[in-house]
């Protein structure tokens, strides 16, 4: 039977709604469920057939040619703080000049030749590999970016070491000569980071239901590209009005609820399509303010009426992945 999930990862409803208000408000059909889940990468992880937590930082070293076998790997993405609305928020800086990218990375690996800390570059960001696996779990991006980090910090055994190595090597790296010419000609400094998408690819590869991946994410599409799945793409599946079995994909962006119906009135040619093969449809929400996403069950009995009949939202009912 064919099979399409729909992650509306920028989802998140609102603060003081309960499990079960949400995508009712959509679709008001459907077996609703809720499922336990603390970051996006854990929801991405458990749908791509991970033990848990998605390891990005692993599978955007391996898709840019790095070999992380047997390490633990963790990315390092260049942040800069920027004023918002009289706060001081974190947003990712864009890369250097290549000449002053290569001064600062060999000036790095240097500073670190006596630790136990292997730095790999990449295109955008850096890597860092160890031998062992620390204790450590980070916030990832989409809970930072565009927000203030003081209340997202990494926790963990090893997280006091892992800050202790962090702020010393990003000190270092404020005092580069690089760096130093960045900032007296009034642009941002590239010594700050923010540690995400750790872990460890698994020595077998998951086995995974769906047949290709429509993402717009980096870590997602190099998910994909380790996992040999085909990548898919949103504008290509909208405009062909038939979905392929076993799709998962991964809707990006903020949600809000007055432009639900419009954003997908498109696809509705598409899902009769889909419903006329007997196609079961999984819609999950993005993490919601409250922890946990919620997952609709749809089938051909069900129909797309979310526009077009309002429902009184029921009890989402615990659910395994």
């Amino acid at each position: 039977m064919a099979d399409v999930c729909l992650w509306l990862s920028g989802l998140h409803g609102m603060p003081e709604e309960d499990l079960g208000a949400v995508l009712p408000r959509y679709w008001g059909r459907g077996q609703r469920t809720r499922l336990v889940a603390e970051s996006s990468l854990e929801v991405a992880g458990r749908l791509l057939g991970f033990a848990g937590a998605l390891p990005a930082a692993a599978l955007l070293a391996e898709a840019e040619g790095i070999n992380t076998a047997g390490h633990w790997v963790i990315a390092l993405e260049p942040v800069a703080f920027r004023g918002q609305a009289g706060r001081a928020v974190l947003q990712p800086l864009p890369g250097l000049e290549e000449s002053d990218a290569v001064a600062l990375f060999d000036a790095a690996v240097e500073f670190l030749a006596e630790t136990p800390w292997i730095l790999k570059r990449g295109a955008r960001r850096w890597y860092v590999l160890s031998s062992t696996s620390p204790d450590l779990h980070c916030p990832d991006p989409e809970q930072v970016w565009g927000r203030e980090p003081l209340a997202l910090q990494v926790t963990g055994a090893d997280a006091r070491r892992w800050n202790a190595f962090l702020n010393e090597l990003q000190m270092f790296l404020a005092a580069h000569p690089v760096n130093q010419d960045i900032h007296a000609v009034g642009m941002e400094s590239w010594c700050l980071f923010w540690a995400w998408g750790e872990g460890c690819l698994p020595e077998q590869r998951p086995l995974t239901k769906w047949q290709s991946l429509a993402a717009e994410a980096d870590y997602l599409q190099a998910a994909a590209a380790w996992l040999g799945l085909p990548l898919a793409y949103p504008k290509a599946l909208q405009a062909a009005g038939k979905l392929p079995d076993n799709l998962l994909w991964v809707w990006s962006g903020a949600w809000l609820y007055p432009d639900a119906a419009k954003s997908f009135a498109a696809l509705h040619p598409a899902l009769q399509n889909f419903w006329r093969r007997g196609g079961t449809l999984q819609c999950l929400t993005g993490v919601l303010a409250h922890g946990g996403v919620e997952r609709l069950t749809l089938r051909s009995a069900d129909r797309w009426r979310f526009w077009r009949r309002l429902a009184r939202p029921g009890h989402a009912l615990p659910g395994v992945w």
